[in-house]
């Protein structure tokens, strides 16, 4: 069961009308799934997201996830702000409280050529937890909107599945471990250790958990001075270090999310594709946002 505790801006056909998609949640955890395997070769990561995902190359690869959304009771959807620094920038969004339940079915365990399994049910709910608190669903994820919280899971059968509160660290590396054995606890951060060639894509180099708020309406209103403040100060560059929407577009490398309990923010960096080697300019201007964050 999930509870939304940021706006969650996800949309409908139209855009613009509030709609629970099964197919959103899929892409999203389709997403964070190719951030933790930053140690797999480009070809070994194709080939293991269509065994998982699915695909539509030379032979069409039927997904082996089925999800299933049922919201609970009437979800509510009001006029929210979409970019709390832009105060005339509103729309209409699933309110905070709003909740619904998730059903993760895996039709079978997925294995490599040596018959070992490299996806099972801990896997896919370990990689719908990520998609939770890492991210979110809806506009505006990378930058605080569309967060969940997970309030209550349960496995066939009914028997529970103890959720700590609060969420720390040491909780989503025990998530992460699950996919990949180079993510290690460091200090007030989770870093990536892997010492062999990365492919050029957006796997996850860090994950740094922020200083309690006094509430959600604080913590994005923070965001989004940052994200404004930020690239005011650096000239509005166009510079992949925090993504742009005009002059083409970049999406924004860097994720801030939100847990319940002590309102932290969860900062996630992506590396920086496709410019795998980023310059010393643009990773200033993400420790800059992040500090004013964290």
């Amino acid at each position: 069961m999930c509870e939304v505790i940021t706006p969650m801006f996800l949309n409908g056909a139209d855009g613009q009308t509030p709609e629970l998609r099964a197919p959103s949640i899929k892409g999203a955890m389709r997403f964070w799934w190719r951030a933790l395997n930053g140690h797999l070769a480009l070809n070994e990561l194709k080939k293991r997201e269509t065994e998982i995902f699915g695909g539509s190359g030379e032979k069409v690869q039927r997904s082996n996830i089925i999800i299933q959304v049922f919201p609970k009771g009437a979800l509510r959807t009001s006029i929210h702000d979409l970019v709390p620094h832009k105060p005339f920038m509103k729309a209409n969004a699933f309110d905070l409280g709003d909740v619904f339940d998730v059903k993760l079915i895996l039709l079978k365990d997925i294995k490599d050529e040596e018959d070992r399994v490299y996806f099972d049910f801990e896997h896919l709910k370990s990689l719908f937890s990520l998609t939770c608190y890492l991210g979110g669903l809806g506009k505006r994820v990378r930058r605080g909107m569309g967060s969940l919280d997970i309030i209550e899971a349960t496995v066939d059968g009914g028997d529970k599945v103890e959720i700590p509160r609060p969420i720390e660290l040491k909780f989503i590396l025990g998530h992460i471990e699950k996919f990949s054995p180079f993510y290690q606890v460091s200090g007030e951060k989770i870093i990536f250790i892997y010492s062999g060639r990365s492919p050029k894509y957006g796997y996850i180099t860090e994950i740094e958990m922020g200083h309690s708020y006094s509430q959600q309406s604080v913590v994005l209103k923070k965001i989004s001075d940052a994200t404004h403040t930020t690239k005011e100060k650096h000239g509005y560059a166009y510079d992949s270090s925090m993504g742009y929407a005009s002059k083409g577009r970049y999406a924004s490398p860097v994720y801030v999310s939100v847990v319940r309990g002590s309102v932290r923010p969860i900062v996630t960096t992506l590396n920086l594709a496709p410019n795998r080697d980023a310059n010393r300019a643009s990773l200033l201007i993400q420790k800059d946002f992040k500090e004013q964050i964290l």
